[in-house]
């Protein structure tokens, strides 16, 4: 049986599952660790960003994701609202052309969530979960790049992370010779 790199035979449907934690660390007190604080403004801003890899490339047919973050310094003192929504990537390398060519493939961000509008009142930190199957129509193959984007409600004084039970689940088929 002739293999190609990625360790699946052409012709073959090979099913591949893979599991990233997307915040990991050195071993916490109280068992939370989280990813580095960044501070958000009045404009849209990178909270957090992290490229998946499960080490082959993968047609993706499920995506399960399962998000924990938190949002601090809202400013309870009037009433507003902060937005922040995730978005996802593929960044792969695919078959093009004849055998054995391979191009990269960057996708457009598409949202894996909706715009989330929490409204601030008299909130100084807000914590939420979001988590289900995204759709996976425009995130064809992984690896893939997901990012947290937020919009605060004053200049630089919000900031945001997220914990490291936040999860995202690959599941889909190897793509040989990649």
């Amino acid at each position: 049986m002739n293999t190609k790199s990625g360790g699946a035979r052409i012709g073959v449907n090979t099913p591949f599952y893979y599991r990233d934690i997307l915040v990991d660390g050195a071993i916490a007190t109280d068992g939370v660790q989280w990813s580095t604080v960044a501070t958000v403004g009045t404009t849209a801003a990178e909270v957090f960003s992290k490229f998946i890899d499960p080490g082959v490339t993968v047609g993706v047919k499920k995506m399960y994701c399962a998000f924990s973050e938190r949002f601090t310094g809202l400013n309870g003192s009037f009433v507003a609202s902060m937005n922040y929504y995730w978005q996802a990537r593929t960044e792969a390398k695919v078959p093009s052309g004849g055998q054995g060519n391979l191009a990269n493939l960057t996708g457009a961000w598409v949202n894996l969530t909706g715009t989330y509008q929490k409204a601030v009142g008299t909130l100084v930190d807000s914590d939420d979960t979001p988590n289900g199957y995204a759709a996976v129509a425009s995130i064809p193959y992984a690896p893939i790049r997901v990012r947290l984007m937020a919009v605060g409600i004053q200049a630089a004084v919000m900031t945001g992370k997220i914990k490291n039970s936040s999860i995202v689940e690959l599941m889909g088929n190897v793509i040989p010779g990649v």
